[in-house]
């Protein structure tokens, strides 16, 4: 594929997943959606916004909702529920949240109401950073695990 095609093809597709509400203090960069169906008992989205007031900095959301009238309960197997990565166009890992933290060895669970939903929030500092991206949003559910990705791109 021509090199010249690729960053317009992956702007066209942020804008593409930038279509989710925000508050008025952050400005949307990508969002996408994942479930396996309409019925699927778990529905995540992935959301990543700046904040107006620090250039430098994605805040990276991962938003779960149980798409069920029932009590979901979302098994872990250690202290660590989530994690966030970011990878460059040549699939090269340039930031992991969970990199350098430690997570209890204790398995552990979390439950959701009936239509309930939780959400897991971290930030990055983009700085020095251009180009293309893919970020990466993964629940560690042992009963419900998810992975989203989402492309991006910083000018």
């Amino acid at each position: 594929m021509d090199n010249r095609l690729i960053l317009p093809l992956l702007c066209a597709a942020s804008v593409a997943f930038a279509a989710a509400p925000f508050s008025h203090n952050e400005k949307p960069i990508a969002t996408a959606r994942h479930s396996a169906e309409k019925t699927a008992p778990i529905v995540t989205t992935f959301d990543i916004t700046r904040p107006k007031d620090d250039a430098d900095k994605l805040r990276f959301t991962l938003n779960v909702r149980n798409n069920t009238s029932k009590m979901l309960e979302l098994q872990f197997p250690d202290g660590q529920t989530h994690d966030f990565a970011v990878k460059d166009f040549a699939g090269k890992e340039v930031w992991r949240w969970s990199q350098g933290r430690m997570f209890t060895s204790a398995m552990r669970s979390e439950t959701l109401k009936g239509k309930g939903k939780t959400e897991f929030e971290e930030s990055w500092n983009s700085k020095g950073q251009h180009g293309s991206f893919t970020a990466v949003a993964v629940l560690r559910s042992n009963n419900f695990p998810v992975e989203s990705t989402v492309q991006f791109v910083l000018p």
